[in-house]
């Protein structure tokens, strides 16, 4: 009697959830520490950063299935290395002394002490 498509305004609704948000702030609240220290954050953000865009680049190529995120132990080691160095960086500008600098590579070197590597 009555086309569906005629009456039926479902689709022409925009839904106004805010789950999208609400999982997006779950997430960050899992990844980051109650109070993280000011280089544990810009580490942690860049990170995220570089997986959001990453995400973006498969999805513009027609790969919309989500992949795990794995790390090879190398790419660990590197981007913990490259971020003391930008640490170092700006240790250096500030005007710190050489124990501070000493102190810095001591803490990357427990770091990667730290580092969970998977021999199999």
């Amino acid at each position: 009697m009555y086309n569906v498509n005629n009456w039926n305004y479902y689709e022409n609704i925009e839904h106004l959830t805010n789950n999208a948000s609400e999982s997006y702030n779950s997430y960050l609240n899992n990844i980051f520490p109650n109070k993280p220290l000011f280089y544990k954050l810009i580490y942690i953000l860049k990170e995220e950063e570089n997986l959001s865009y990453n995400d973006y680049q498969r999805r513009t190529k027609g790969n919309w299935k989500k992949k795990q995120k794995i790390f090879s132990a190398t790419d660990e080691i590197k981007i913990l290395i490259e971020n003391y160095k930008s640490k170092e960086i700006n240790l250096f500008y500030n005007g710190c002394n050489r124990n501070e600098l000493i102190k810095l590579w001591k803490e990357c070197l427990i770091d990667l002490n730290n580092i969970n590597i998977n021999l199999k």
